[in-house]
């Protein structure tokens, strides 16, 4: 278990680390995105505590919007490739922890890194 929840600390960095851009649409996509992990971890109370770590609020959403134009098109590319990854995410169960851990850290890893004025 504890090489599972320093996975997702590693992810959360991942995550973290991919920025926000694109247009509004694309701020608010993400947030949904990265918020509806929630729901998909509540039958896995140990990986859920830190699932919180990865929502976005307002703030956030706000912060995304405010650097709109400081992203290329390879940046709102890797970051809707993130989007589409975490929507397909599917439920956690606590006889996939492992697995599902794994697959949330691809996601991060295949969306790639965002340019550093896109907020990589």
């Amino acid at each position: 278990m504890k090489k599972l929840l320093i996975g997702l600390v590693a992810t959360s960095s991942l995550v973290f680390g991919t920025g926000c851009g694109g247009d509004g649409d694309l701020c608010e996509d993400t947030a949904d995105a990265y918020n509806s992990l929630a729901d998909k971890v509540e039958d896995c109370p140990e990986i859920a505590q830190f699932i919180g770590m990865l929502e976005l609020g307002d703030e956030e959403i706000r912060e995304c919007k405010e650097s709109l134009d400081s992203c290329s098109d390879s940046d709102k590319d890797k970051i809707r490739s993130l989007v589409d990854c975490l929507n397909d995410m599917p439920r956690c169960r606590s006889s996939n922890e492992e697995a599902w851990v794994a697959e949330l850290q691809a996601c991060g890893e295949e969306s790639g890194e965002v340019s550093e004025a896109c907020g990589g």
